[in-house]
C-alpha cells in the first residue's frame, strides 16, 4: 500500500477515535458495577436468607389486650408508605387489665363430691366464666362485656342460680347476707384461725379498704369460696381482680385466686395490701353462706 493510501486509512481513524475511547470506559464502569453488586449480594445458596433483611422484630397488634398505650408510647405512626418495624415493645401497664386468669376444673377441688346439688351447680358456672378471659371490667356485671367486677361477677352469678333481689354491689351483698343471720366474721389474720372452722365451698367472703369508699358499712369487696385445692393444698376463691395471686403468679380478670390470710403466710401470699395513694389497708372481715342458695336446690329437685 502506498504512503497516500495509509494516510487515507489513518485520518478516519484518528477522526473518531474519541467516540472508541468514550465507548470503552462507559464498558468498563458498566462491568465493574455488576461485579460489585454480584459480590455485595447475599448468596441465594444461604439456608439463612430468606430475600429480607435478618432483623428480628415484632408485630403491632391492636386488639385490647395489647394496644400500645398512647400516653406512654414512643412509637408513632408511619408517615410514608412503608411500615416502620421495632425490635421490642415496653410492658403494658393494666388499664382495665389485660386478662391473664387462670382456671381449674372441678376435680381438681378437693370437696366438690359432697356438696349440694345446688352448691356444685354454682362452682360449675363460677369456673366456666374463669374460661372465658374476662377481665377486670368496673361497673359490669355482664360477661358480654367482656369483662366484669368482683360484685358484678357474684351478682351474675346468684342471678344465674335463679337467685332474685341479689343486691348489687359488695357492701349490699354483706349486709344481705348479715341480716339473715349468715355471716361469720373473722378478727384474726391467722390462716388456721378457729374463726375459718365453718367456712364451706359456695360461701361468700369480704373485704374492707381494698379502695376508697363512701359508704356505711364500707366492705369494698367480695368473691366465691371453691374450697382447697387437692394439688397445692391452698384454699383458693373465684372472682374478679387486679393482680391477687394464684400458684404464685398476678392474675388479672374474672379467675381463680388463692385465698390467703396474712398471718403465717408467706409474704408474697398476703392478701393485706397498702395503698400508696390512699393508705387504706385491704383486711379480710369475714364470710357467710348464700341466702336461699340452698332452697332453690330443694325447689329443683322437688321438681324432678
Amino acid at each position: 500500500m502506498s504512503k497516500h493510501g495509509l494516510f487515507r486509512l489513518f485520518v478516519p481513524m484518528k477522526a473518531s477515535f474519541p467516540l472508541y475511547l468514550t465507548a470503552f470506559f462507559f464498558v468498563a464502569i458498566f462491568t465493574l458495577s455488576q461485579g460489585r453488586a454480584e459480590n455485595e449480594r447475599p448468596s441465594t445458596n444461604n439456608p439463612a436468607w430468606t430475600g429480607e433483611p435478618s432483623v428480628k422484630t415484632t408485630s403491632l397488634t391492636t386488639n385490647a389486650a395489647s394496644a400500645i398505650d398512647p400516653v406512654n408510647s414512643t412509637n408513632s405512626a408511619p408517615t410514608s408508605a412503608s411500615t416502620k418495624k421495632v425490635t421490642s415493645l415496653p410492658p403494658i401497664p393494666p388499664t382495665e387489665t389485660s386478662s391473664q386468669v387462670a382456671t381449674l376444673a372441678v376435680s381438681d377441688l378437693r370437696e366438690y363430691e359432697t356438696q349440694s346439688p345446688a352448691v356444685k351447680q354454682l362452682l360449675d358456672h363460677a369456673l366456666a366464666l374463669t374460661t372465658l378471659n374476662l377481665i377486670y371490667k368496673y361497673g359490669s356485671s355482664d360477661p358480654k362485656n367482656g369483662g366484669m367486677d368482683c360484685s358484678g361477677t357474684v351478682y351474675y352469678l346468684l342471678n344465674e342460680a335463679g337467685l332474685k333481689d341479689v343486691p348489687r354491689d359488695a357492701s349490699g351483698m354483706y349486709k344481705w347476707v348479715w341480716t339473715h343471720g349468715r355471716f361469720q366474721a373473722v378478727t384474726s389474720a391467722n390462716p388456721d384461725t378457729f374463726e375459718l372452722a365453718l367456712l364451706k365451698p359456695g360461701d361468700l367472703l369480704f373485704w374492707t379498704g381494698t379502695y376508697q369508699v363512701d359508704r356505711d358499712p364500707p366492705v369494698t369487696h367480695v368473691m366465691i369460696y371453691l374450697g382447697i385445692n387437692r394439688h397445692s393444698g391452698h384454699r383458693v376463691m373465684v372472682g374478679a381482680s387486679e393482680g391477687r395471686p394464684f400458684d404464685s403468679k398476678s392474675r388479672y380478670g374474672v379467675s381463680v385466686f388463692d385465698f390467703t390470710m396474712p398471718g403465717k403466710s408467706h409474704q408474697s401470699d398476703s392478701t393485706s395490701k397498702t395503698s400508696s395513694a390512699t393508705d387504706l389497708q385491704a383486711r379480710f372481715i369475714g364470710y357467710g353462706s348464700i341466702p336461699g342458695l340452698e332452697e332453690i336446690g330443694h325447689a329443683d329437685d322437688s321438681k324432678k
